[in-house]
């Protein structure tokens, strides 16, 4: 489905995507194309959760 809501300049809109950089000032986004905004604008919505395993590690024995 296509959203054809127009967006002014300076309009406050959410978006979900990772984080893929992170400078002093600046985050890079990635929504499909990578996006550079200022670091005071973006806020953590998910805390970041390593994938879990679906088998336990097995240690060989020494």
């Amino acid at each position: 489905m296509i959203d054809h809501t127009k967006v002014n300049r300076g309009q406050q809109i959410d978006v979900k995507g990772e984080v893929t950089r992170i400078d002093e000032d600046t985050v890079t986004i990635e929504l499909g194309p990578l996006v550079t905004v200022d670091r005071d604008k973006v806020r953590l919505v998910e805390k970041y959760r390593p994938p879990n395993r679906r088998k336990a590690l097995v240690v060989a024995p020494d």
